[in-house]
């Protein structure tokens, strides 16, 4: 019955990422996922070689890159392609995990439906919030998944070869393996750590010489084309001088792992890198013996978190110059539940055949399960911060539809600015996008022809202030405030900001408010703040706010307005960089 219970869990946590998915969903590009805008925007072909070739920061993403230019091509760069091939590469390498628990382990029953449940709990927990919400973060889910078939194909190798010592063996599962590193590694810098993994495990597991010579001259050959005209990126530290202080990097190599036990700052990190070793040796040691007696799936397991340990390793010594705070980021526990589910399985396998304790397995379900009761509890903290990032990307999605520019807020997307004006240009003419969407058509119609007017009462609001941008490429007013849908007990969905009946301005709505509930009565959320955009009003225009309040249909209920006095000088309070709280608390 535990091994069920633990099953289900990881299903359901499975049901919590792709809920993560979704209710996050933006169709605009992030920080790193405008660069397929950026290229083409540029007169540029996204799959040309050179572009393809072209390094990105350390990386040289030349499969990611394929899976942004397909959305870009096929999909109109909406970011669904690229979410969805995010939850299909863990869901394939859940199924992955759990067919060679199956087939290299041998493991069945209880055994196998415990360490597949720990397994999706791990690759589909919501600490990892980055990798499931930001299109680009394909290229941060591939390496595991193709680390995971280069192990697999190479021990299936071995198998066979151990199964028809005098025959001629089939190189099938050889040249998976090779071509499962080479994609790894042409996905993130990190799948270039496959190929000394992969020849010291052949040699150990004392495959011919033209397996280990196969990974060697490969390896050799891909990691020199890799580092041909490699160029340091500039912000990031120097690897070798970052060696030079072990123990900045062995606090930080430990938080990146440890952090995914904590969901605040400790400020003791000190503890935190002794904990973390302390632990991890604790379950290692005793299952090592299973990796002696040449088992599989322990080999398997253990050549993971080798590859996982590493690549904690390389970030450290390129991205300790940031701080140790920053091994805490979201997108990297992709990599440390991948070695903790490693860890866990391992420890799974070791209690499961233990002579010395008789109820040994059963202790190590019921640890299993106060861990996932610990991560259910605390779940609201991801989702949280995937919420408010969410709602930093619509704040930014309003602006750029209504045209009106002003730097703090597009600075919470993409840190180039000046490259913005040429990158929306081309979205808009192409309908890419944030300008797919029906909404970006709705802008210059009279409100009466795209929704229906609610009943008074049925919403309540109130706008705060305001603040003139004279940003020349999209000058504009950013108005801030709150509204809150009073019939159906939530948040407004949409602010729409009318000029003398017409559509001239949108809001996104979902911002902090410490005093949200003591507002109105009958507020459950603090999360009711909105920030809207509208271009400079004419002397003498009525401009109204209304809230979006319902889904079938959308209807408009008027809150608040106010009528411009004159073109110079603003009708509505001014208020000092109203979106500069925009994504946090």
């Amino acid at each position: 019955m535990l091994s069920y219970a633990i099953l289900l869990s990881g299903v359901l946590t499975l049901g919590v990422a792709i809920y993560t998915v979704v209710v996050n969903y933006s169709n605009l590009p992030f920080l790193d996922g405008w660069t397929q805008i950026k290229i083409v925007a540029n007169g540029g072909n996204p799959l040309s070689p050179a572009w393809l070739w072209q390094q990105h920061n350390e990386h040289r993403l030349v499969i990611p890159k394929l899976f942004l230019a397909a959305d870009l091509e096929m999909f109109q760069a909406r970011q669904i392609f690229l979410l969805t091939s995010i939850v299909v590469i863990q869901i394939l390498h859940w199924g992955l995990l759990s067919w060679s628990m199956w087939v290299l382990g041998g493991w069945r029953g209880a055994l196998w439906r415990t360490g597949a449940g720990l397994a999706a709990f791990c690759l589909f927990c919501p600490s990892q919030w980055q990798n499931l919400t930001w299109g680009f973060q394909v290229c941060f889910v591939l390496p595991q998944l193709l680390a995971t078939a280069s192990f697999v194909a190479l021990l299936l190798y071995w198998m066979e070869s151990q199964q028809k010592p005098d025959q001629q063996k089939p190189l099938k599962f050889l040249i998976v393996s090779v071509l499962a590193a080479l994609g790894a590694s042409y996905s993130l810098s990190s799948g270039n750590l496959l190929w000394p993994l992969l020849v010291v495990a052949a040699l150990y597991l004392r495959l011919r010489i033209r397996a280990v010579l196969s990974f060697a001259i490969t390896g050799a050959v891909s990691t020199a084309l890799y580092l041909y005209r490699y160029v340091r990126p500039q912000d990031h530290g120097d690897p070798m001088t970052a060696l030079r202080t072990p123990v900045t990097l062995l606090k930080y190599w430990a938080l990146y792992f440890f952090s995914s036990w904590l969901h605040r700052n400790t400020g003791t990190w000190e503890i935190i890198a002794l904990a973390a070793v302390a632990l991890v040796a604790l379950l290692l040691v005793p299952t090592l013996s299973y990796v002696r007696t040449s088992r599989p799936f322990a080999i398997q397991l253990l050549l993971t978190m080798l590859f996982c340990a590493g690549t904690a390793l390389i970030t450290a010594a390129g991205r300790s110059n940031f701080g140790i705070e920053q091994a805490r980021v979201s997108r990297y526990q992709t990599v440390a539940l991948l070695f903790w589910c490693c860890l866990g399985l391992l420890w799974l396998e070791g209690s499961f055949a233990s002579s010395r304790m008789r109820h040994a397995f059963l202790v190590a379900q019921v640890c299993l399960l106060l861990i996932f009761a610990r991560g259910a509890a605390t779940v609201r903290y991801p989702l949280i911060e995937a919420g408010e990032r969410t709602f930093a990307q619509r704040v930014v999605t309003a602006a750029l539809i209504t045209g009106v520019y002003d730097p703090v807020t597009l600075s919470k997307t993409y840190g180039q600015i000046d490259m913005l004006p040429r990158a929306v240009a081309y979205m808009k003419a192409n309908r890419l996008s944030v300008f797919s969407d029906t909404l970006s058509s709705e802008l210059g119609k009279p409100l009466t022809s795209v929704f229906p007017l609610a009943a008074a009462g049925e919403c309540v609001g109130f706008l705060k202030g305001g603040v003139a941008t004279e940003e020349p490429s999209g000058p504009g007013i950013v108005l801030a405030g709150w509204a809150w849908d009073a019939k159906r007990h939530k948040p407004a969905s949409t602010i729409v900001v009318t000029t003398d009946g017409t559509i001239t301005g949108l809001g996104a709505v979902g911002a902090w408010l410490p005093e949200g509930r003591t507002l109105y009565p009958g507020i459950s959320s603090r999360y009711i703040g909105f920030y809207a955009f509208v271009p400079p009003p004419r002397a003498g225009a009525a401009v109204n706010l209304y809230a979006i309040v319902s889904d079938n249909p959308p209807a408009a209920c008027y809150f608040d307005g106010w009528r411009q006095a004159t073109a110079n000088e603003l009708g509505v309070h001014r208020m000092e960089s109203p979106t500069a709280g925009i994504g946090g608390r």
